[in-house]
């Protein structure tokens, strides 16, 4: 089959859904597929080119960060792809497309669609479904209009978890199926270590999702609270990233924290593997990346209870899922595996197993394509 993947970012740049679509994409190459990628352009990277049997096409937009897109620079990505995107499908005999995100891409695949009536499907990745994130909810509601003729006019719409389908079914009136993310259990895998001292470690964007100063603020109090050392790595980048670091400063974490900006996917890997406990504590998710990652390198999980968190950590078995309103249980939760690291291990070996038989990206991409050939959902 011949397919389109379209997403404002892809790999080097982007968070979660450009990595999710980067693995889906090697998936279907593998299945025999034809895949052609339309992103934005970033820096030097503009135009064609084949990246690993992949053909990628970055068309012209403002954006001017790796790790961080405005509204005005995915509105610029849209309108340069909906003036290429009839020559990409004449060019490359499109047969049906992946459109990652309902808001901003959608519109994409429904001209797309008018033109030369293709099938898409869209993938909801959490910000783009009304209810996720309170700040955006305005802006919802003004393009509501627009988002609900995308969905109806796809072939079918999908979310990463049952929480982010059952919000997206209560915001608009159109059925979702859920098809979740997906990691790679042979790249990303345990390697068995031992530390002096016990090592957390934080992986996302530094911006006010990912709930970094509650994270610091967290670790602050456990530090008070106990004599046993510890470290927190903290990998990423991000609009808050300065005035974060100066808060640390101000809660004295100065000595308790290794700050490494990104990384690439082989010095992630080698992080996962020398640390022993992965925090996630966002306010709201889609399905983490990094938690699927952080699991398949053997690591127990701290998360909040959260739509994406819940179908990913299994609380008591490979980590614990905390309550953001009860800081007591959280501080319950990092003393517990900080004292005691047989049952950090036994969580962390747990979690890799789970993701082994439930998190699949072949199954994952297997399930995306099948979609074309399943009635419309509506």
């Amino acid at each position: 089959m011949k397919l389109l993947l379209i997403n404002y970012e892809y790999p080097p740049v982007g968070g979660g859904a450009a990595n999710a679509m980067w693995n889906i994409a090697r998936e279907l190459v593998k299945q025999t597929h034809q895949v052609t990628i339309l992103t934005a352009n970033y820096k030097e990277l503009r135009g064609w080119k084949e990246e690993q049997e992949i053909r990628v096409y970055r068309c012209r937009a403002w954006r001017r960060s790796a790790h961080r897109s405005t509204l005005l620079e995915q509105l610029s990505f849209v309108m340069s792809a909906l003036f290429v995107l009839p020559k990409i499908l004449r060019n490359c005999q499109i047969e049906a497309i992946i459109i990652y995100f309902s808001m901003p891409c959608g519109p994409i695949g429904l001209w797309g669609k008018m033109l030369f009536n293709k099938p898409y499907v869209i993938s909801l990745r959490g910000g783009d479904v009304p209810g996720i994130d309170a700040r955006v909810s305005k802006l919802h509601r003004l393009l509501m209009p627009v988002r609900r003729a995308v969905l109806k006019h796809s072939y079918a719409i999908v979310a990463n978890s049952i929480g982010l389908k059952q919000l997206a079914e209560l915001a608009d009136p159109y059925p979702v199926k859920i098809i979740p993310n997906g990691v790679d259990t042979e790249f990303f895998y345990q390697k068995i270590h031992q530390n002096d001292i016990f090592n957390f470690l934080f992986v996302g964007r530094f911006q006010p999702q990912k709930n970094l100063f509650f994270l610091l603020e967290q670790l602050s109090q456990l530090k008070k609270s106990v004599t046993i050392p510890f470290i927190c790595h903290l990998i990423g980048d991000g609009q808050l990233k300065a005035a974060l670091q100066e808060y640390a400063v101000k809660l004295q974490l100065d000595s308790i924290l290794s700050w490494h900006g990104w990384l690439d996917k082989e010095q992630l890997r080698k992080i996962y593997q020398g640390t022993d406990c992965f925090l996630n504590l966002s306010r709201y998710e889609g399905m983490p990346n990094v938690v699927l990652e952080a699991m398949a390198c053997g690591l127990p999980v701290i998360a909040s209870q959260v739509i994406g968190n819940t179908e990913v950590v299994r609380s008591g078995i490979t980590g614990y899922l905390v309550d953001l309103q009860k800081p007591q249980d959280i501080q319950q939760a990092l003393c517990t595996l900080l004292t005691h690291r047989e049952q950090a291990a036994r969580f962390g070996q747990a979690g890799r197993e789970w993701v082994i038989k439930e998190f699949s990206w072949t199954k994952v991409a297997s399930e995306y394509v099948n979609l074309f050939s399943e009635p419309k959902m509506r």
